[in-house]
């Protein structure tokens, strides 16, 4: 294992490497949804991501590794983390934030309730296509992250986790809170780097410090990304529907 990191302070530094799954599809080749978003594995684009993100991780020193449970995040740590001799733990309060369940997005407004509901989230009441409270969903995940941190047992942690999930703990690592849903992009099989200063006993957090976000080994710039993907899932139900 590396050194342990200290900030100038004498603080203990510990680090969370958080990623967002690989690329799946989520609407199939006759244009209908799934009908089982959380059993969706990653396409053909989203393993090409995970392999890419291998090679550009393979050096980083990685002591504990957790995923949400669902295939897409599974699938993601087991390609990222290469040859690495390391359990993925699953804790399922990681898990995306849910829509109503037999919602479908076509019967919604496709630009205010799918392209841009993010960016209703810190509206009072606010719910994500009709489900889960964005509210309720962002203090599951703090609630979340206030334990991981609690726990001295680790770190370099590697979290592999959801596009919604990462917003919220960036909100929460970050300050922005719920406005963070809107505001932070989060692109397929993204690496997102989170440092903690804790005091002297290892226990008591001090700071919290967003170190890099959104890196993709496939397209560093972003030069291909013009679009969030509850917009390209607005996009592609617009073809099927018009």
């Amino acid at each position: 294992m590396k050194a342990r990191r200290v900030a100038l302070d004498g603080a203990q530094r510990r680090r969370i490497y958080l990623f967002r799954h690989g690329a799946v599809d989520y609407v199939d080749d006759d244009g209908n949804l799934v009908a089982d978003p959380d059993g969706v594995a990653l396409n053909q684009k989203g393993r090409a991501q995970a392999d890419a993100m291998c090679v550009l991780f393979a050096n980083v020193t990685v002591d504990r590794a957790l995923c949400s449970g669902l295939r897409r995040t599974r699938e993601t740590a087991s390609r990222v983390l290469g040859n690495r001799e390391i359990e993925i733990e699953i804790h399922a309060e990681l898990e995306e934030i849910r829509p109503a369940r037999g919602e479908d997005p076509v019967d919604l407004d496709l630009v205010k309730d799918v392209a841009f509901s993010h960016w209703r989230a810190t509206e009072n009441g606010s719910r994500f296509l009709g489900g889960e409270l964005y509210a309720d969903f962002y203090e599951r995940i703090s609630a979340a992250m206030d334990s991981f941190t609690s726990d001295p047992d680790w770190h370099n942690l590697a979290i592999f986790a959801h596009g919604g999930t990462n917003a919220a703990i960036l909100g929460w690592t970050s300050g922005l809170g719920l406005s963070a849903f809107g505001t932070i992009d989060q692109a397929t099989c993204c690496l997102n780097v989170l440092d903690f200063d804790f005091a002297a006993d290892d226990v008591r957090l001090l700071r919290k410090i967003v170190r890099a976000m959104n890196i993709t080994a496939e397209d560093p710039t972003k030069s291909g990304r013009h679009s969030s993907g509850m917009e390209s899932l607005a996009r592609r139900l617009m073809k099927v529907t018009n």
